[in-house]
C-alpha cells in the first residue's frame, strides 16, 4: 500500500500519511466515535499485528499533528478524529487541483471519469454553490 497524502491544517501544504497512520485514522473514522489505543489497535486487522508501543506512538504522532484529538478516560485516553474523512479526501482534491497545469482540463477529465448519478449530484451541489455566490 503507497503512503497517503494529507492536508496539514496549520501548515497549509502537503504531507504524507504512512501506512499506519492511514490505518488508524480509518479505524478511528470507521468507529465513529473516539477510541483507546486497544481499540484501535483490535480494528487494524494486521498481519502481523503492530506493536502496541507502535500503536500508540504513531496515535500520539497524529495527535501533534492535530488529526486526532485527546481525552482522559481513566487511566488511558480516547482518541477521536478532528476531521471527518470527506474533509481530508476534499483536501487532497484541493491540493491535487492547486498542482494541476490546467485547472479547468484537469476538472472536466475528472468529471469524465464520474458516474452518472455521481455527476447529477455534482452538477446539483454545483448549482447551490453558484445559488449562494450571487449577490442579493
Amino acid at each position: 500500500m503507497s503512503a497517503e497524502q494529507w492536508f496539514d491544517p496549520e501548515g497549509g501544504r502537503m504531507a504524507q500519511f504512512g501506512e499506519l497512520e492511514a490505518a488508524i485514522m480509518d479505524a478511528v473514522w470507521d468507529a465513529c466515535k473516539p477510541l483507546r489505543v486497544r481499540e484501535v489497535l483490535e480494528r487494524l486487522g494486521r498481519d502481523p499485528e503492530p506493536a502496541y508501543n507502535t500503536v500508540h506512538t504513531v496515535t500520539e504522532i497524529l495527535y501533534r499533528k492535530g488529526w486526532l484529538s485527546k481525552e482522559k478516560d481513566g487511566r488511558a485516553y480516547k482518541y477521536g478524529a478532528t476531521k471527518s474523512r470527506e474533509e481530508y479526501v476534499a483536501g487532497l482534491m484541493g491540493e491535487a487541483l492547486s498542482v494541476a497545469g490546467n485547472r479547468t482540463a484537469t476538472l472536466a477529465r475528472f468529471v469524465q471519469q464520474m458516474q452518472p448519478g455521481e455527476a447529477e449530484e455534482l452538477h446539483r451541489l454545483l448549482g447551490q454553490a453558484v445559488t449562494r455566490e450571487v449577490p442579493e
